[in-house]
């Protein structure tokens, strides 16, 4: 059985002739233990995709299961102990006046679990900070430094998905690699899964093990990041963005990042 299932999920803003349809019938699964990808251009759904099922939005229209258990519109407890979120901007996602300590025991607290001080330091060494860390404020951290706190914040209640909303794109290209390459090794070691989004097809090939390719709010097509790097994309616009990345200079080619 998939750990997520997302069934014809719709969901529109405003009402009647206004309504802007942002998510239209978009179905998709991802196994446990899986790193399943979200591409498309800005505006196409993908991190609305990722808000529905962190409860953010509520509206929405469909059907969405964790570990076969449906999902209501109104967000509770167990389902954030099994499903956290990792924002794009690391310092916008952190509160200015709170010390890394604070946030990490904010959820702790919420959630009425022990071991407060002994639950951050691992969680802190497990993202590769150690415990000097604990009483600093976002703006003495760097970049990568804060969303390594960001990824221990997700980490904390111990779930089973974390949703990445373009969990590197604020970094600097040789911080990206360094973050990548922390969720692989956690994903791997935990059994974490992952949905992540992306507009970047270098990192989906470096991190994830399917993609789906999203466009006006619709999935257009579903494939392995094999058969991406192979060239054996169906539709046109993936084509399209497989052509665009490998012609971006700034980019890797997909083989190597997948490798």
């Amino acid at each position: 059985m998939p750990l997520i299932e997302v069934n014809s999920l719709s969901l529109a803003f405003g009402h009647g002739a206004a309504a802007n349809q942002v998510l239209d019938r978009v179905t998709l699964e991802v196994n446990a233990g899986e790193s399943f990808g979200l591409v498309g251009e800005s505006g196409s759904g993908k991190t609305t995709v990722l808000r529905c099922l962190a409860g953010q939005y509520s509206h929405w229209r469909g059907e969405l299961r964790i570990a076969g258990k449906t999902l209501a519109g109104r967000l509770d407890r167990d389902r954030c102990r099994q499903v956290q979120m990792v924002f794009q901007d690391p310092y916008g996602s952190l509160h200015p006046r709170h010390t890394v300590y604070t946030a990490l025991a904010e959820p702790l607290r919420i959630h009425g679990l022990d071991h407060e001080a002994e639950r951050i330091d691992a969680i802190l060494d497990k993202v590769g900070l150690n415990g000097d860390f604990r009483f600093r404020y976002p703006h003495q951290l760097s970049g990568g430094q804060r969303q390594r706190v960001a990824i221990a914040r997700a980490l904390v209640l111990q779930p089973r998905i974390l949703l990445l909303d373009e969990p590197t794109s604020a970094l600097d290209v040789s911080v990206q690699a360094e973050i990548l390459n922390l969720l692989d090794g956690l994903r791997e070691r935990d059994g974490l899964t992952y949905l992540m989004v992306s507009h970047d097809l270098g990192v989906v090939a470096h991190l994830c093990d399917r993609v789906a390719v999203m466009q006006q709010g619709r999935i257009l097509e579903c494939l392995t990041v094999d058969a991406l790097c192979d060239d054996q994309a169906q539709h046109p616009y993936t084509r399209l963005l497989v052509a665009s990345s490998r012609a971006d200079g700034a980019s890797r080619p997909l083989a190597e990042a997948a490798a």
